[in-house]
């Protein structure tokens, strides 16, 4: 797992006209900003991934221009993508594979009034295990390509493919961490799916509670409460999408599933910068017993957390054969992932590239998976 920056932060200044802005306000560009607020805030809504929203919200601030160039980039190819996903759901419907679209894509075609508004590096895929070996066989025969991973299959519940500037995520669980990954399984998410004819017939996703719930625990789980605005605007148009029954049911599945101390956060923050007041929180629909009650994954709500807090977590969810067999995959990573790591390195190497790498596996479980710098 790659230490996790904050995206460049929203000038100060410019904080209230962006939040108005987006929150379908009026939004005058104060006369108080300076060229380097101007370029601060036109780099943090392209890491916010917002760039394409704010565009087609702007008339006369005078980052327009930037944002345009950012805007274009981002819906560049998008019918290209889109034709080739439907390729890949007719192959895996033709296969007997069964799939669902999420997060970025899935939302872009569901909730986004445009898809490009909602910008996305990669296509995220949910499938079974069981099914991994064939979607291997028909992406790589459509001439994506996939590297080797470093064998630690339980912390490890993805893989890329890759072919020009696209890149399929197929996952056989919602996160990689155990601490949450079985909150939602594929099997429930799948009975529970709704259509998304804007991709395709065969198109499916999960429903708008189960993909609020998924939104939350992404962003926290895998990116350790990152406030990434285009993660949080997906929060947003989900709960505005939702009847009351809906958030009713979120907020038990939020329960049984222990995770509501990550949603309530989550939530707190799309509502902070999206909402125009506070609605259908946590406090509405549970009791403080609800509310209070003790949850492991609360603990990536601690932006102070090291490598080695995660992986110790992470051993406390898994079985004594599991952390076992966890333990033996991070020593000793497959010799094609070695080879891969290091091309130019001689097979008698290998060995000391061993502990080289256990060695330096080890100090990195000292170091902070978020920066403290924001």
């Amino acid at each position: 797992m790659a230490d996790v920056p904050d995206p460049v932060p929203v000038p100060s200044l410019l904080r209230a006209p962006l939040r108005a802005l987006l929150r379908g306000q009026d939004a005058h560009w104060p006369s108080a900003a300076t060229d380097e607020d101007a370029a601060q805030l036109v780099e943090s809504i392209e890491e916010n991934g917002l760039g394409p929203l704010v565009y087609a919200r702007l008339s006369d601030w005078p980052i327009r221009a930037a944002l345009r160039d950012i805007a274009i980039r981002a819906a560049a190819g998008e019918t290209a993508r889109l034709s080739d996903l439907r390729g890949v759901l007719d192959a895996f419907e033709t296969n007997g594979i069964r799939v669902l679209i999420i997060k970025g894509t899935g939302l872009a075609y569901d909730i986004y009034p445009s898809p490009e508004l909602r910008p996305r590096g990669d296509t995220d895929l949910l499938i079974v295990e069981s099914d991994l070996d064939s979607v291997r066989t028909i992406l790589h025969a459509r001439g994506y390509t996939s590297p080797l991973t470093s064998g630690d299959t339980l912390a490890i519940r993805q893989q890329s493919f890759t072919q020009g500037g696209h890149v399929y995520d197929v996952h056989w669980d919602v996160v990689n961490s155990p601490v949450v990954r079985d909150a939602l399984p594929f099997e429930e998410l799948l009975r529970r799916a709704i259509a998304v004819p804007r991709i395709a017939l065969n198109a499916l996703a999960p429903s708008h509670v189960d993909a609020l719930l998924l939104a939350c625990i992404h962003r926290v789980a895998h990116h350790h409460d990152i406030e990434r605005l285009i993660w949080l605007y997906d929060i947003h148009l989900l709960r505005e999408a939702m009847s009351a029954d809906e958030h009713a049911r979120f907020w038990r599945l939020a329960v049984e599933r222990r995770v509501v101390a990550i949603c309530e956060r989550s939530i707190e923050l799309a509502d902070e910068w999206f909402a125009a007041a506070p609605h259908d929180r946590a406090r509405d629909f549970l009791t403080e017993g609800e509310r209070a009650q003790d949850e492991p994954s609360a603990a990536f709500l601690d932006h102070s957390r090291t490598r080695g807090a995660v992986l110790a977590d992470d051993l406390k969810s898994l079985s004594w054969r599991e952390r076992l067999r966890r333990m033996r995959e991070l020593a000793l990573p497959p010799v094609g992932f070695m080879r891969q790591s290091f091309p130019s390195a001689p097979t008698a190497a290998l060995p000391a590239l061993y502990v080289w790498r256990g060695a330096r596996g080890v100090l990195r479980l000292l170091r902070r998976v978020r920066s403290l710098s924001s």
